[in-house]
Parts: C-alpha cells; structure tokens; sequence
C-alpha cells in the first residue's frame, strides 16, 4: 500500500498515555508504510540545542516543551512539510500527532490523500496511571504531562480529530494488550476501494 495515485494517511491522535505512539507504530508495520510521528521530530530538534549530562543522559533546552513553545511550532511545521510531500509523491503513510491539526489535515488534502483518523483513547484513570509511570521513570517532560493531566488541561475532546477526514475510527487501548489494528486495516481497504 506505500505508493498509489491517490495515497492513504492514517492519521493517529489522542491524548498522551492513550496508547497512540502503540497504534500507530503497530499500523505503520502491518500497512508496511512508513510512521511519521511528531514526537520524534521534537527529540530531533530538541537534541540540537541539548547537551549531555554528567551521567551521560541528554539534558533538554528550556525551549523544550510539550504543548506550545518554539520547538512544538518548529516539530509541527516540519512535520506538516514532510506530509505535504508525502502525500504529493504519492506515498501512504502513518502520522502520529496528539492533535491532528487543520493545518497538517489541509496539507494531506493539498496531496490529494485520503484521510483515516484513529482517536486512540482509554479512561481517565488508565491515562493518569501511564502517565505516572512515565513520569516516575523519565523525565522533565514526562513530569510536565502528568502536571497537566492532573490540572484537567488534557480532556479527551480536545484531541478528537477535526471534521473533513474521509472516515473517523476510535481506538480503545485500555486493556492495555494489542491494539486492534485490524479495524484499523479495514478502514483503510475500504478507503482504498
């Protein structure tokens, strides 16, 4: 499925600790396409301006914030860029992003692609629990997610994808087993037809 006149993008979104980066990585390898994913491309950028801390770890910028802040613009416009392209080669492809926004969605409709989104979601209780783990093994990010969590700024609506895709599908990963990408290749394939 990696190269058509008129490419797919499974465009994956949720709040973070819902399972997306999950559905998305698991989609991508059994579409056989490639995964473009937000989060990355932060860590790319991020990693630029980073330096190394005496135990080796990687200690971020400032600037390096989950919701907002210059990186976020820079990840999301590189992103953005690098789907518009996508899309107009041709090429189906997985992009993962907590928030699909209108202007990543008008850059895939720009490449004539048809536009599945997958709202990964699971219950408050079960995010928070992900996010607490996260937060107790990793980092200042991490810590930053579970403190806007807890603040109720991440309401499951605010990550629900926006109207003009060609098909919404919702993911539920709260059993916290494999997700079930298998919904998720029937949607494609009956996008495909």
């Amino acid at each position: 499925m990696s190269r058509c006149e008129r490419p797919v993008v499974v465009a994956v979104c949720g709040s973070p600790g819902a399972g997306k980066t999950t559905v998305a990585r698991a989609t991508a390898c059994r579409l056989g396409v490639p995964f473009l994913t937000r989060d990355e491309i932060k860590r790319g950028l991020g990693l630029s301006s980073a330096s190394v801390a005496g135990d080796g770890g990687v200690r971020l910028a400032p600037d390096f914030d989950i919701a907002g802040g210059p990186l976020s613009l820079r990840a999301e416009a590189v992103m953005v860029d690098t789907a518009r392209l996508l899309a107009f080669s041709g090429v189906s492809f997985v992009v993962e992003s907590s928030v699909l926004s209108r202007t990543l969605l008008d850059a895939l409709r720009a490449g004539d692609a048809r536009v599945l989104a997958v709202h990964v979601v699971a219950p408050a209780p079960v995010i928070g629990e992900r996010l607490r783990v996260r937060a107790a093994a990793g980092g200042p990010v991490d810590l930053q997610l579970l403190t806007r969590f807890r603040r109720g700024e991440m309401k499951r609506s605010v990550f629900e994808p926006p109207g003009g895709t060609d098909a919404v599908l919702e993911v539920d990963t709260s059993d916290d087993g494999d997700p079930d990408i298998e919904r998720v290749e029937a949607a494609v394939v009956t996008l495909l037809r």
